[in-house]
């Protein structure tokens, strides 16, 4: 099962995720409300310590979403 990083967070709560990323509540917050992304390596972090729910679309969404 496929879930965005949004989805992921509302599913642990955002307290948990800041712990389990070891990231500021406030980042995670920023993340959740998509007014900013995690850098890549937050990103790597993240897919791993996510036990396999999450990887880079669910972070950043369809490689043909992101073309120009």
């Amino acid at each position: 099962m496929s879930m965005s990083l949004k989805e992921y967070i509302e599913f642990v709560g955002e307290e948990a995720a800041a712990e389990l990323f070891n990231t500021k509540l406030t980042t995670i917050k920023s993340w959740r409300y998509k007014q900013r992304q995690p850098r890549v390596e937050e990103a790597k972090k993240i897919i791993s310590k996510s036990g396999g729910k999450l990887d880079w679309e669910s972070i950043y969404g369809p490689v043909e979403q992101n073309v120009l």
